[in-house]
């Protein structure tokens, strides 16, 4: 649904003397005199030849046709004139645009230049008219006063809210939203908006339920895509885009009188009601507007051009105005420096009014990414640009991009084309062309305008620049050194500030774009668009064509009737009801499954090391006991090791326990056991591990992995079970002979086995290095549900020791594992910290255990 309206213009090629002759016939020869000939000897011979010639009397009609033409073009002073000049008695469209800018000061015949020296009045003329009078001095002081502040309309009066304005307000007719493009700016990660382009998408939006007594309802129809929307800058995200387009009125406001519905009306808002953040947001479907914020389109205007070619009428108008007002004192043959004239509208508009005003165009082309040679130095000066350069060659796509666009420009009018400042010194130099009066800047640059400077005459030469365009949105920069050398000025124009700056120029902004209308009805102007209709077609693309430098294309915004609206708006309900159905639908099954899977969930924790649960319904056997040692003989204890790493755990610990010469001392490997391989895979390096929150998890954020985590530290447990009670069989000892000794994850299922009661009875002490108990919140709530322990003679002592640089076992575990075995039944837990000790057994652990066993053990 991309369309491109090109408004093709012929360039005729046929000879000037031969364009003379087939234009219009001899006048003088038909009415039988000579060109020097009175008015009376021409009304004289015309009365001859027409009565010979009338129809009534058998005469050619034709030819008397062309008699009363030649008779009123010869007895007609100015058509006599222009008849005797070209050969032709009516004006050309070129003729009447260059007769009609500026006053006619670029017609062949310009005025003369005393009358601008009339026009100046220059300080030596008032030191000698002496000083001013009284009235003199009011009028000066008038002059200076604001005069739209001095004076108070009907509107102004409204203004003051002396009035109940909800009773004047109209109900929008419209019941639904409207599509809005909106813009968002792009951000880093932290949040800090990024220079270039901005993101863009196209919603519907709700729109405004009233419109106020002086706004007016405006139903757009075309927007153009120009620099202030692509490089907004923006402070937020979702705003919608757009300062001008055209449309039609859709509902006025109560007290508004001069627009009634259907009103082509174009929308150019003063710029100091809106901004770059906050634009009018003419990109939408309905705009609300004030009525100063609009201006009512001629149907001379509607009957030629399209909607997306009168939405172009500000750039357009600028263009021309610029023209107009800087170029006051050029003169056909004049050069005019043009840069970035093919990135918009208003520049391919200035080469074409160049054209016709038989102006030279000298345009600057610089492609993002072409190497670029750069002028730096003093103003006036060879050394600045002679030894420039780039340091390497365009590439081939960058070559052929420069080469399609010096083409087209060329056709539109330029009389040169160059890729940057250095080279269109060095083609003056070597042409000894003047350099231009008037240098026009459509891009802005953060360096154009210092540029420009080097290529445009000094200031004493009443040299200006104009910056025209947004460009992308970067700080000019001039060193102030060169800007005093060269001694000229720096302009901006902005086309809607200019609109509102007097009540005669939106008159005047009309008639200009009157003249281009025959223009363009003549084939002599162009104008090159493509169109996105917003909902339809990918609003991404529309904006990126639009920032893409090597496009000349003008890219127009066009929207969906009202109808289309309402139907996409009803579809879009009958979506969202199915969306919300299905999300309901969706989130019923969920909650369903959720409670369900709760369910289970509790009944699976409430089984958990119980006589009802799986691992203590289907065992599976014992932990693989990987070393045996002490006195085995007749021994008084037992000493049971269940640690992570046996083999490289066994040196310390036969050290640790060599001076318990009557305890009998076996290590269970429980990681070499089928139950033991996900536990003995968990990481402990993990970062929920490291920062606490696994060992904080409580029973509603269990998932599947934990549960199974726990089936499976049971299982362990109950193995751990089997392994000691055949080791107590064999020597005769009873459970409170054993002493169980571990580190990490051995440590935390010997815990669970021993505070969970899987052993039949309570062993003599525990000794843990680094324990890692998975879910202390979940251990505390068993012992609980299991109701209170039998009395037993004495107390099972805990003895926990953790490295104080450990990662694995952080604080608040530690913290929260403490509480929860100072509050177990007949329990009592002594909790130390090793110094410079990490998540390993080590010596220091060994001697520490050496100390405690000789605590814990009884003495013989």
């Amino acid at each position: 649904n991309i369309n491109q309206i090109t408004l093709t213009h012929s360039i005729s090629h046929i000879p000037t003397s031969t364009r003379t002759n087939m234009a219009e016939p001899d006048y003088y020869a038909l009415i039988g005199v000579d060109r020097g000939a009175t008015l009376h000897e021409i009304r004289s011979k015309f009365r001859t030849k027409v009565l010979a010639e009338h129809p009534d009397k058998g005469g050619d009609p034709k030819k008397f046709q062309l008699l009363n033409k030649a008779y009123n073009i010869l007895t007609d002073q100015e058509k006599r004139r222009r008849y005797d000049a070209t050969g032709r008695a009516e004006k050309s469209a070129e003729e009447e645009f260059v007769e009609g800018f500026g006053g006619g000061r670029l017609h062949f015949e310009p005025r003369a230049k005393e009358a601008d020296d009339r026009a100046i009045v220059s300080l030596q003329d008032r030191i000698i008219l002496g000083p001013q009078t009284h009235e003199e001095g009011f009028a000066e002081w008038l002059r200076q006063r604001d005069q739209s502040a001095m004076v108070l309309t009907d509107r102004d009066f409204m203004k003051t809210h002396l009035f109940n304005a909800a009773e004047l307000a109209v109900k929008v007719h419209h019941p639904g939203p409207v599509h809005h493009v909106l813009g968002s700016p792009k951000t880093d990660a932290y949040g800090q908006n990024l220079p270039g382009p901005i993101q863009v998408q196209a919603k519907p939006r709700p729109i405004k339920k009233t419109v106020d007594h002086d706004e007016v309802l405006v139903r757009m129809l075309a927007v153009p895509v120009d620099d202030s929307m692509v490089y907004a800058d923006l402070k937020k995200a979702g705003v919608c885009l757009g300062m001008t387009g055209v449309g039609r009125v859709e509902q006025a406001g109560s007290r508004v009188e001069d627009f009634r519905a259907e009103d082509a009306v174009l929308i150019l808002p003063k710029p100091a009601k809106y901004s770059e953040d906050k634009p009018i947001g003419s990109a939408r479907t309905l705009v609300t507007c004030n009525v100063e914020d609009i201006i009512k389109v001629p149907n001379e205007i509607l009957e030629e051009l399209t909607p997306e070619q009168i939405c172009l009428t500000p750039v357009v108008v600028a263009a021309y105005t610029v023209l107009e007002l800087y170029g006051s004192k050029l003169k056909p043959g004049d050069s005019v420096l043009l840069n970035a004239a093919h990135m918009s509208v208003s520049g391919s508009a200035l080469l074409q009014l160049c054209k016709l005003l038989k102006l030279k165009p000298l345009c600057l082309l610089t492609l993002p990414g072409a190497p670029k040679a750069v002028v730096n130095g003093e103003y006036g000066s060879k050394s600045a640009w002679q030894d420039a350069g780039s340091q390497e060659p365009p590439s081939a796509s960058l070559r052929a991009a420069y080469d399609r666009i010096s083409e087209v420009l060329v056709t539109m009018g330029a009389e040169e084309v160059f890729p940057d400042a250095v080279a269109l010194l060095r083609w003056r130099d070597r042409n000894q062309r003047m350099l231009p009066k008037l240098a026009l800047d459509g891009i802005s640059s953060k360096d154009s305008i210092e540029q420009l400077i080097h290529c445009v005459q000094p200031g004493d030469k009443d040299t200006q620049i104009v910056v025209y365009g947004h460009g992308t949105a970067q700080p000019i920069e001039v060193s102030p050194h060169l800007l005093a050398a060269w001694g000229g000025k720096v302009n901006g124009f902005h086309i809607s500030r200019w609109v509102h700056s007097s009540t005669a120029n939106p008159k005047k902004m009309i008639s200009i774009m009157e003249n281009v209308t025959k223009l363009v009805r003549a084939n002599k102007f162009l104008i090159d668009t493509v169109l996105y209709k917003v909902g339809e077609d990918p609003i991404g693309d529309a904006f990126s064509r639009a920032a893409d430098p090597t496009d000349s294309s003008q890219v127009v915004l066009i929207f969906p009737t009202l109808a289309e609206e309402l139907q996409a708006s009803t579809e879009e309900q009958r979506k969202e009801k199915q969306r919300q159905i299905l999300a309901a639908e969706q989130e019923a099954q969920k909650k369903k499954e959720d409670e369900e899977r709760d369910k289970l969930k509790n009944e699976w924790l409430q089984l958990l090391f119980t006589e009802q649960s799986v691992a203590a319904m289907s065992p599976e056997g014992p932990l693989p006991a990987v070393y045996t040692g002490g006195n085995t003989k007749s021994p008084t204890s037992l000493l049971v090791w269940v640690g992570d790493n046996v083999k490289a755990e066994m040196s310390v610990l036969a050290d640790a326990t060599s001076t318990s010469t009557n305890s009998a001392l076996m290590a269970v490997a429980w990681y070499e056991h089928p139950s033991g391989e996900a536990y003995a895979d968990f990481n402990l390096k993990a970062p929920e591990v490291v920062d606490g929150s696994w060992y904080l998890r409580d029973t509603a954020g269990f998932e599947n992995e934990d549960l199974d985590l726990l089936h499976d530290v049971e299982l362990l447990g109950r193995s751990l079970v089997e392994t000691i009670e055949s080791r107590l069989n064999e020597f005769g000892l009873d459970w409170s002979n054993v002493s169980i000794m571990g580190f990490g994850k051995g440590a935390g299922l010997a815990m669970y086995a021993s505070l969970l009661r899987l052993f039949p009875k309570p062993v003599g002490s525990l000794l843990f290095f680094s324990p890692v108990v998975p879910f202390p919140a979940f251990l505390a709530d068993k012992m609980k549900a299991l109701g209170p322990a039998p009395v037993q003679p004495t107390v099972m002592k805990i003895f926990a020791v953790w490295g104080n640089r450990n990662r694995s076992t952080p604080g608040t575990y530690r913290q929260l594992l403490t509480q929860v075995l100072r509050k177990a039944p007949q329990v009592h837990c002594t909790p130390d910290t090793l110094p410079d000790s990490d998540h390993a057994f080590d010596t220091k652990c060994g001697a520490v255990l050496q100390q405690l066993l000789s605590l814990v053990l009884p003495r013989h």
